[in-house]
């Protein structure tokens, strides 16, 4: 430590001078041993930081990516519930629907008709379900419901149903308005008729995962369960070998429906396994990145805790040496 000046104000000014610098690099020294890190980019990178902001924007990157598969995986967990929700009543609805119906027992087949008119409600506002405020099963329409309501649906189907002349028109019908180009794709799917893009979850790697409320394996729903409710709604009232009829085919439609959508969650499932391991590999790339920035970034925690010392050594012999010059005088030196 060499302090310049002639006079003791000179040497105390450079005193001053060497304290405030030593200080500062105490306290850099400090920093890198509670932080493990350099402070200094350069001094890292011996001047390189080319490989230090590739590995950087490796990181943004991997936290995008990190991003959108949770997203995906929140909404893949929300879809999975939802056709849950729907396919406990069409399970119970096939069978008792094909028990009753083929026993002829038009009293129990009523109970369920009455059960499928609830079903078809609970079923709408299962595919209408929000996931984080935006629309589930609406495509790209996030911010409108997929469905119209229930009510509203069942009573148009109510009334086509009540203008046939016979149950197999009625049935043909009811098959009509859900059939593609039909009232439901007109009036019923409000939704919008594009999917949402798809989920990139690394690299190279997209994800088509989206389910709409039009799509055929839950309209086969809504279809048997209409034609049930309707007949719950007075479609052929007084007459049991009409709605029977019905009901007959609408448990058959059940049994076809539940397959349907036994396949379709099969599908949210092999989703949910590739959305599983994006995140996996979301996370084993963070902890190599994380490796990647230690190797560059790290500090020798021995070498800095040496360092320190010497700099606390240093700046206790400048204050000591401030101390002592500060403390001559005139009367002193005589």
């Amino acid at each position: 430590m060499k302090i310049a000046g002639t006079s003791d104000l000179g040497r105390l000014a450079g005193l001053k001078r060497a304290s405030a610098e030593t200080r500062a690099a105490m306290g850099k020294a400090a920093t890198e041993m509670t932080t493990g890190e350099k402070t200094s980019r350069l001094d890292a990178t011996s001047g390189d930081i080319t490989r230090l902001f590739a590995v950087e924007r490796a990181f943004d990157r991997n936290a995008a990516f990190s991003n959108t598969v949770a997203l995906a995986g929140s909404r893949l967990d929300m879809t999975q519930n939802a056709l849950g929700l729907i396919l406990s009543p069409v399970q119970d609805l096939a069978d008792g629907l094909a028990t009753t119906a083929g026993m002829g027992d038009v009293a129990a087949s009523l109970i369920h008709a009455n059960r499928a008119c609830e079903a078809f409600a609970d079923t709408v506002n299962a595919l209408n379900t929000r996931a984080g405020g935006l629309s589930l099963f609406a495509g790209t329409a996030t911010d409108t419901a997929a469905l119209a309501p229930a009510e509203m649906m069942l009573a148009e189907l109510d009334t086509i149903a009540g203008a046939a002349g016979t149950a197999a028109e009625a049935i043909d019908a009811i098959n009509a308005w859900f059939a593609p180009g039909g009232g439901f794709h007109a009036s019923g799917y409000v939704g919008s008729a594009d999917d949402l893009a798809p989920a990139d979850l690394g690299e190279g790697r997209r994800l088509d995962y989206a389910v709409r409320a039009d799509a055929e394996e839950l309209t086969e729903v809504l279809r048997a369960q209409a034609l049930a409710a309707v007949v719950a709604g007075g479609a052929f009232a007084g007459n049991s070998g009409a709605q029977m009829e019905i009901l007959d085919a609408s448990g058959v439609a059940m049994m076809s429906a539940r397959e349907g959508l036994l396949d379709l969650r099969s599908a949210v499932g092999v989703s949910q396994e590739t959305v599983e391991n994006a995140k996996a590999a979301r996370t084993a790339e963070k902890d190599t990145l994380d490796l990647a920035r230690n190797a560059i970034m790290s500090v020798d925690m021995g070498e800095s805790a040496t360092i320190y010392q010497a700099f606390e050594t240093q700046l206790q012999t400048i204050y000591t040496v401030t101390a002592r010059l500060g403390e001559l005088s005139f009367v002193k030196y005589m």
